[in-house]
């Protein structure tokens, strides 16, 4: 063998082995990858996702697919109980007191109201607001010993002084004021309900001309009033009933406010006014005539009741009985203390103790606030919307029960022990 022999055999056994060893290495990759994607768990080509629909009842069930060792599975887990009472916490907030609540529009005092150590309500916390149709006058005291009354059981009582009726209504069924003193003609065309005495009794007298005698006599003169369909207009509508005289006879013409109307009978502009009690002195002085005193001539008419809107009234029935028992309390003041009174009437119109004085004895002469359970009556109430339905101060005269409720008196009266 030669040379070039031997080295032609080894290369080619050289390179046999590559090839072998190659082929090997080949097919240990290529079972290695069959053997990782058998192991290796398919991946989804797709995900769906469904809504977990609404169960019956309050449990949950699962169900778990069934596996080689067992056929199913199912889990129910109950529905939450209620904590035990060893371990839960319950707080309770208390419903508000009735009378103790914070305002600024009389709410607070629903169908029961706290009482003092001494009995009377407990209105601390609790505004009342009341309405007047005037500026502060000394016959309106009333209304100042009220306030009085109120603030001593609590209250932050105020007195909203407004011009005329239909100003004072407004106010309230504008909601800033609660309560005010009002005719039963303005309760009645405005929807509100009166519940309680204002003033119960007139103070106004029927004053007229040198020449006229009697009210009889009164036909084919001239009448002069503020409004025509006011307290005024009751009156005098009432007069001419008892006394058989048509109103066409007697002539009427607007002549503005008290003091103005005292001057024109004194220039003799008219011949014939309704004066307050404690204006007829200059009158008489000058020889004009006293023709009736209108709370004896009508005790059925009062001047004025408190009143409020429905809802008001509805919602706070314990500070309507509230508001009628402090009336009755300043009622007894007035009728058991002229000093208290004519203090208060000072504090309110302002003047002198001398000129309060005299207003005092000009009203208890005609016994303007009596301390009694007829202060208030519906007979009284209903004889007044009839005649503001004859002087047409309404147009139509609706059932009691829509502008009257009688019970906050009642109860107020009871309350403090007081017959009629």
């Amino acid at each position: 063998m030669s040379v070039n022999q031997t080295d032609s055999s080894a290369n080619n056994a050289g390179w046999g082995t590559i090839v072998i060893v190659l082929i090997v290495v080949v097919a240990a990759i290529v079972i290695g990858f069959v053997v990782y994607n058998n192991n290796t768990p398919a991946t989804p080509s797709s995900i769906s996702v469904t809504a977990p629909q609404a169960q019956p009842n309050p449990s949950t069930t699962i169900v778990t697919p069934p596996s080689s060792s067992s056929s199913s599975t199912t889990m129910t887990s109950p529905a939450p109980s209620a904590p035990a009472s060893s371990s839960s916490s319950t707080v309770t907030t208390p419903a508000p007191s009735s009378g103790a609540t914070s305002n600024s529009g009389g709410s607070g005092a629903g169908a029961t109201l706290p009482t003092s150590s001494d009995g009377t309500p407990n209105l601390k916390g609790i505004t009342i607001r009341i309405a007047v149709g005037s500026t502060p006058a000394l016959e309106d005291t009333k209304v100042e010993l009220m306030a009085e009354v109120l603030q001593g059981w609590g209250a932050n009582a105020k007195i909203i002084n407004q011009t005329g009726d239909p100003a004072a209504i407004r106010v309230i069924l504008a909601g800033d004021a609660d309560v005010g003193s009002i005719a039963v003609s303005s309760a009645i065309n405005s929807g509100l309900t009166i519940f309680g005495p204002s003033q119960p009794r007139l103070d106004y007298h029927f004053m007229g001309s040198p020449t006229l005698k009697s009210i009889t006599d009164l036909p084919g003169h001239v009448y002069g009033t503020s409004n025509t369909h006011g307290l005024e207009a009751l009156m005098f509508a009432d007069l001419l009933a008892k006394n058989n005289i048509p109103a066409s006879k007697v002539q009427v013409t607007l002549a503005g406010g008290a003091s103005v109307r005292v001057s024109a009978m004194l220039t003799h502009h008219i011949d014939a006014t309704f004066v307050h009690e404690s204006d007829i002195g200059p009158l008489l002085k000058a020889g004009f005539t006293d023709l009736a005193t209108m709370s004896s001539t009508a005790p059925e008419l009062a001047d004025s009741f408190i009143g409020g809107s429905p809802s008001w009234v509805k919602a706070h029935p314990a500070l309507a009985v509230a508001v009628d028992e402090a009336w009755i309390k300043s009622a007894q003041i007035f009728n058991d203390s002229k000093s208290q009174w004519v203090t208060a009437a000072v504090k309110y119109a302002g003047g002198s103790a001398a000129d309060a004085s005299s207003t005092y004895d000009a009203l208890k002469a005609t016994d303007t606030f009596p301390v009694s359970g007829s202060a208030f009556s519906q007979s009284s109430a209903l004889a007044q919307e009839q005649l503001a339905k004859q002087v047409g101060a309404i147009n139509s005269a609706p059932p009691a029960s829509q502008w009257l409720d009688m019970t906050p008196w009642t109860t107020a009266a009871s309350n403090l022990h007081i017959s009629s």
